[in-house]
This record gives structure tokens, sequence and C-alpha cells, in this order.
């Protein structure tokens, strides 16, 4: 199956001024080392050394169902490669102190333009059970595609802060050679497999995609979400 269409507008930070409530379904947190062939597990944080990461990743089960359903629309000898999905409070302070150290390297000053771009990237660490962090809910995904020749070129890295990380860069800066459409195709399979198995997509990051948590429940407006925060799992 070929996905060859533009990716569309999405959710931007702005939509998710206003949260929908969380009505928690208390579905399991599933790890995803060897849940099916078809997903590999690369968990990037945990190779990088961050406190408090595993070599395993764990998503809501019903996250993992639907990334098995996502990962039988790639072409043959294709696979599905997750990076992240929940994510401990202490990772997220992690990440955002990282992050913040490195703005403040960059010349930013803190203020109200800081900590708008601080959070474009890496959310607040927090416990409030009405706004918790994408990731902590298990609703959340970091992902790529690996083919017969390794991982598909998608224009950044993983984690990648600049404008080209935006999943449409490729449809507003239109291609000018064979790598960069090669790209563009990359990020359209990547999206449209993930957006036809149920997710929705944050149009700040290619690699990130949200099921069943209030950023889906923003996107798909439904009334409310279905995941809320998970402190520990097992």
């Amino acid at each position: 199956m070929k996905f060859t269409t533009p990716i569309p507008e999405s959710e931007s930070s702005a939509a998710l001024a206003s949260l929908p409530k969380i009505l928690e379904t208390n579905e399991p947190v599933v790890p995803l080392l060897q849940y099916a062939p078809a997903i590999a597990v690369y968990p990037a944080y945990y190779h990088e050394g961050l406190a408090g990461t595993r070599s395993d990743c764990f998503v809501r089960r019903s996250v993992a169902d639907r990334l098995v359903e996502a990962a039988g629309l790639l072409p043959p000898d294709h696979h599905l490669v997750v990076l992240d999905g929940w994510r401990p409070l202490e990772v997220q302070q992690s990440l955002y102190d990282r992050l913040k150290s490195q703005l403040l390297a960059q010349g930013w000053t803190e203020g109200e333009a800081f900590y708008e771009e601080l959070h474009r990237f890496v959310a607040r660490p927090s416990h409030n059970p009405e706004r918790p962090p994408r990731h902590l809910t298990g609703g959340a995904v970091d992902l790529t595609i690996a083919g017969p020749n390794g991982w598909l070129d998608m224009g950044t890295p993983f984690d990648d802060f600049t404008d080209r990380a935006h999943t449409r860069f490729f449809e507003i800066h239109l291609p000018s050679d064979d790598q960069e459409r090669q790209i563009q195709r990359n990020r359209r399979l990547l999206y449209h497999i993930m957006i036809q198995a149920g997710f929705t997509n944050y149009s700040d990051e290619w690699w990130h995609f949200d099921y069943g948590n209030q950023a889906w429940a923003t996107a798909r407006r439904h009334e409310h979400a279905f995941y809320g925060g998970i402190l520990q799992v097992n």
C-alpha cells in the first residue's frame, strides 16, 4: 500500500490550551519488547543513559494493538521502531532540565518566550491529574520506520528541535532534490499509517503520535480522554 497524499495541517500547541477531562479506563500498560514481530524497540533515552529509563518501551494495551495495525500497513520488509512510550516523571524532569540548559546556552533568557519554546518540545514534569504530560499517560509514542537497509531517512534525528522536525516541513518547503523527495515520502508513510490506525500526530515532531490521551481527544474532538497519568509501572 502506498501513501502519497500530502500531510495535512494538524494539531498545534495553541489547540491544547483547553483540555478535555479524563475518564480513566485503567487499561494496563504493556511492554513492547517482543510484543509483535513488526515492532522493534530501541529505547532512545535508555541508550543515552538517562536516569530512570528502562531497556524496554511501555504503552497502553490499545496503543500496542494499534501499533501492530499500523505496522501491517507498511511495505514488505519494513517494520516500526519504537523509541519511547510511557515516560516516568524522573525521565521527564531530566529531559526538561536538559533542554532548558541547552536553550540557555544558546543565549535565551528566561521569560515568556523562553518557556513557550521550552514547552513546545518537552512538557513540564507534573503530578497534576487534570493535565498530565502526554508520555506519562502511556498514550504517547515516539517512533520511526526501518526498512531492509536500516532506519528510513526522516530528515532529522529523533528529538531534533529545529523547524525541520515539524511533520509538514517538506510539504511547506518543497523538496529540492531526490533525497528530500524520499524524506517527504518517508514522513508521509509514517504519518498516514499511524493516522489510519487511529493515532493523532503532534505537528512539531514527525516522530510523536498520541492515542487516548488529552492531546488525542482534543484533536479528535472527543468529549473526554481515556488515559490519565501513570506514576509507576511494574
